[in-house]
Parts: structure tokens; C-alpha cells; sequence
């Protein structure tokens, strides 16, 4: 089965990547270099202030001094270039090993981002499955279910007598059930996957979404939805929805709100999803913390597109979400995992 193009995520600017051994520096920069700077400025001075002073003990004797400071100066130069030479290949080694680690580790780090990502896009298709699974042929063997009560019910009704009425009643609570099942089918299947999101687009997954939330929850929400273009990427609708999703969560589980404010718009080719709430703020310590798997899930999901998350936040005036993502950026073919 041929693989389904992959949108290739970029780095997260808030990784530490360490030293890029690519990169141009200075020739201070490399430790030999400054050692044996710093041992010639040292002996030199050594030697020019040592002599000085032998000078006037001499009593002016200017050629003596003048010579065995020429001859101390050559000693000196001599022994630097010698000695950075030395340092230069004890720490070359070093450094080709070190750059060679730092490339295994960034390689790793790729290749890591690139499954984390495949995963996520296998486990957001299988979602996707399963919830038009429920969806349809759940949903319809429930509704014929009811249909089939109903019909029961009816053919009862029409024979007028008063022994049936237990087991009509009966059936009525029957038929309720069922309509409860098929309610909660519904909801199982809308947190899957849900169906607006393929049907009718973000702006209608995202305005569902919030809706369900504020009933859940009794938080007065409000979204704005602007301008939108006609086709938007589906890994990027994706994105943007459970990136949307996770903030919701957050918003229930921590901030105390009792107010969300959301947008979602396009400008230019950028597509910009913001969460407010009036909440006791998100810790800054957290935004960076690897155990916040929700905010770290929300900037693995941004970058996987090419976006980016940003978390606006002040102690007692709640926290802002702002994600950005490029419309315009293409997707690049999946990276096998073995190359």
C-alpha cells in the first residue's frame, strides 16, 4: 500500500538543538587557539617587565637587555605555535567527535518527529474510521430498532385493550432508551471524529465544538469565526481542531474561567485559531515543562503543519492560545524511517 503524503513537521524553535558545528565562529571560539593566546600575552609580559627591571639594575646596559629580550620573545613564540599545534589535534578529535554526536542526535530527533508524527496521522485516520463506523451502521441498526418498536406500539394501540397498556408502556421506555442510545452514539462518534469537520469545514467543527463544550460545562463561550477560504488543507483542519480541542480542555481542568472568547480567520495565507478565557492564568514554568504532555501535544501538532502555538498569559487575567499556520506551505513527501 503505497504511503499517504505526509506534511513534514518542522523543528520546534523551542528545542535546545545545542551547537550546530555548521555554523561559522569566531576563531577565539575554539579552546586551543585561546590557550595559546593567552600563554604568549602572559610570557611576554613576563619577559618585558622582568627585563625592564634588569635594566635598571644593570645601569643602562640597553644592548644586553635589548637581546635577551628578543631571544625570550622568539622562546615564547616558538613554544605558543607549538603548543596550539599540540592543543589543535588533542582538540580536534574532540570536536569531530562531538560534531559527530550532535548530527546522530539531531538525526534521531528527526527521525523521532517523524514517527511521532506518522503516529498521530494513523491514529487521527483510524479515529476517522471508526467514527463513520458508529456513526452509520450503528446509528441505522438503532434506528430501525425504533422503527420497529414504534411499528409495535402502534399495532397495539390499534387493538384497544386495556391488559395491553403494561406491555405498551413498556415499550414507550424501550423506545426511549433507544434514543438515548442513539445519542450517545452520537456523542461517542462526534469525539472520535467530528463529522462537520469532513462535511462542512472548521468553521462549523469549531463552532459545534465549543457549543457541546459550553452545555458540558455551563462556561459562557463565544466564537467568532471570519473569513475562510474555500479549501484548507485537511491535516491543517485537523491540526487546528484538536489543537483548539486540547485548549477547551485545559480551559475546563485548570483556568476556573467563566468566560471563553474564540476566533478563528484567515489572513493573507495564514490561518490564526485563538482561545481566551478569564482564568487564573497558566503557569509560564508549564509552557516549557516536558511533563505538560497536553501543551506539549499542542506545539507538536502546530509544528507538525508548520505552525506554531504561543501562550499569552498573566496571573489573574486568564491565558490567550494563539496558533498560526501557513496555508500556503506544501506538504513534503513522508520521510521513510529506515533511510
Amino acid at each position: 500500500m503505497t504511503p499517504k503524503p505526509h506534511h513534514r513537521r518542522k523543528p520546534d524553535l523551542s528545542e535546545d538543538p545545542g551547537p550546530d558545528p555548521a555554523a561559522p565562529e569566531g576563531l577565539l571560539s575554539r579552546p586551543e587557539v585561546r590557550i595559546a593566546v593567552a600563554y604568549v600575552l602572559v610570557a611576554s609580559l613576563w619577559i618585558i617587565c622582568s627585563d625592564a627591571l634588569l635594566s635598571r639594575w644593570a645601569g643602562g646596559h640597553s644592548d644586553t637587555v635589548f637581546l635577551q629580550t628578543f631571544k625570550g620573545m622568539n622562546f615564547v613564540i616558538t613554544t605558543g605555535l607549538l603548543l596550539f599545534f599540540v592543543l589543535r589535534r588533542a582538540y580536534g578529535g574532540w570536536r569531530n567527535s562531538e560534531e559527530r554526536r550532535m548530527a546522530s542526535m539531531r538525526a534521531a530527533r528527526e527521525r523521532f518527529r517523524n514517527l511521532s508524527s506518522r503516529i498521530q496521522d494513523l491514529r487521527e485516520e483510524e479515529r476517522k474510521s471508526i467514527s463513520r463506523e458508529i456513526h452509520d451502521e450503528l446509528g441505522q441498526l438503532l434506528t430501525g430498532i425504533k422503527m420497529q418498536l414504534r411499528l409495535i406500539e402502534d399495532h397495539l394501540n390499534e387493538r384497544n385493550e386495556r391488559w395491553l397498556n403494561p406491555a405498551i408502556d413498556d415499550l414507550v421506555e424501550a423506545s426511549a432508551l433507544v434514543d438515548e442510545t442513539i445519542n450517545a452514539v452520537r456523542r461517542i462518534s462526534s469525539g472520535l471524529r467530528p463529522l462537520a469537520l469532513d462535511l462542512l469545514g472548521l468553521g462549523a467543527a469549531l463552532d459545534d465544538e465549543i457549543e457541546q463544550f459550553s452545555r458540558r460545562t455551563g462556561i459562557e463561550c463565544h466564537l467568532t469565526v471570519g473569513e475562510m477560504p474555500d479549501a484548507i488543507p485537511p491535516e491543517v483542519e485537523t491540526a487546528a481542531f484538536r489543537i483548539f480541542q486540547e485548549s477547551l480542555t485545559n480551559v475546563a481542568r485548570h483556568a476556573r474561567a467563566g468566560r471563553i472568547d474564540a476566533r478563528c480567520s484567515t489572513r493573507g495565507d495564514v490561518l490564526t485559531v485563538t482561545v481566551q478565557d478569564d482564568g487564573v492564568g497558566i503557569d509560564p514554568v508549564a509552557t516549557g515543562d516536558p511533563d505538560s504532555l497536553g501543551l506539549v501535544g499542542m506545539l507538536e501538532r502546530a509544528a507538525d503543519v508548520g505552525g506554531k502555538v504561543e501562550f499569552d498569559t498573566s496571573s489573574g487575567h486568564g491565558t490567550r492560545v494563539i496558533l498560526t499556520i501557513p496555508l500556503a506551505e506544501k506538504a513534503s513527501p513522508f520521510v521513510a524511517l529506515c533511510s
